[in-house]
């Protein structure tokens, strides 16, 4: 399993490097503009930021023929899915943690936040994360990752479509349809963890179903 983790982040090191930069530079923008309105947006970006290089992984395995060489080790298929969902919410957790850094800024800065926003920004950022590679791993395992950037896009669809839902849904609760209230967020944050949990073994179903050329 180690291996295998070594190798999903070898191969998109430049990438994460690149994010850390873009995810720092975030940290301090509220701190240069002296603007708080942003700050909800800059947490969700940051989270989602680094699972966006798992489309990179994928294609550079795909290339690589690195795919069809992990099959000749002597470990499980399962174990090989569960190294990349390890992955994943490594990545996820990275941003989590780049977003937290924000958080500490702002209150050195001494802005004040609703905690409100901040609980809504972390939901939209955790579902769109988990939804993302929730639904890209395993479409990419099915068709490649020659259309990796529509994969991403139809991710991030889904994951804002299915916040729209449950705020529609949660209409009687929160007082009207509104999508940034901290129990939507919530919510659709739980339904993505399920949806990535349904995401493992559809992936796991699929890589043994499948012919590597």
């Amino acid at each position: 399993m180690r291996g295998l983790l070594r190798n999903n982040f070898y191969s998109m090191a430049s990438n994460i490097r690149l994010s850390l930069i873009m995810a720092g530079f975030l940290s301090l923008v509220p701190l240069v503009l002296k603007e708080s309105a942003a700050i909800p947006m800059i947490l969700s970006i940051q989270i989602f930021l680094f699972v966006v290089n798992t489309g990179t992984s994928l294609r550079v395995d795909e290339t690589s023929k690195w795919n069809k060489f992990e099959l000749t080790l002597p470990i499980r298929r399962r174990t090989i899915i569960g190294a990349k969902y390890v992955s994943f919410t490594l990545l996820i957790l990275l941003g989590v943690m780049m977003s937290l850094l924000t958080l500490g800024f702002v209150y050195v800065a001494g802005f004040e936040l609703d905690p409100k926003i901040v609980i809504y920004s972390y939901g939209f950022g955790l579902t769109l994360s988990i939804t993302l590679v929730s639904l890209m791993y395993p479409i990419m395992l099915k068709i490649g990752t020659e259309k990796n950037e529509l994969v991403v896009f139809f991710s991030g669809f889904a994951a804002i479509g299915m916040m729209l839902v449950l705020a529609a849904l949660l209409a009687p609760v929160t007082g009207g349809m509104q999508l940034r209230h901290p129990l939507v967020g919530m919510i659709s944050s739980c339904m993505a963890t399920i949806l990535f949990v349904i995401s493992y073994f559809v992936s796991v179903h699929i890589h043994r179903n499948k012919e590597f050329k």
